[in-house]
C-alpha cells in the first residue's frame, strides 16, 4: 500500500461517519476480568533471555512474564505453584539418577 493510498484511506475516514457501521455489532466475548498493561525495565541481556525462553516455549514473551508474575503472586498467597519448566526439570533430574 502506498502512501496515497494511505492518505486516501485516511481522508475518507475522517470525513465519513461510520456509526452505521456499528448497530447490528455483536460483542463477541466477555471476560471475567480484564487484563491491564503495565510496563517494567529490564536489562536488553534480560529481555533478550525471555524472549528465548518465551520462544522456545510457543509463546509470547509478554504471556510468559505474566505467568512468572501471577504463579509469584499465588505463591505468596499461600498457594502452591509449580512451573511446568520446574516440573520438566525434576523429572528429567530425577530420570538421569534412575538411569
Amino acid at each position: 500500500m502506498t502512501m496515497t493510498d494511505l492518505k486516501k484511506l485516511r481522508d475518507y475516514y475522517d470525513s465519513t461517519d461510520q456509526s452505521a457501521a456499528f448497530t447490528d455489532a455483536v460483542l463477541e466475548e466477555t471476560v471475567e476480568e480484564p487484563l491491564v498493561s503495565t510496563s517494567i525495565r529490564l536489562s536488553r541481556r534480560t529481555l533478550d533471555q525471555v524472549r528465548a525462553i518465551a520462544a522456545a516455549a510457543g509463546v509470547p514473551a509478554t504471556t510468559l512474564m505474566r505467568e512468572w508474575v501471577e504463579a509469584r503472586v499465588e505463591d505468596e498467597a499461600g498457594g502452591l505453584v509449580v512451573s511446568v519448566a520446574e516440573l520438566e526439570r525434576f523429572i528429567s533430574a530425577a530420570a538421569h539418577r534412575a538411569s
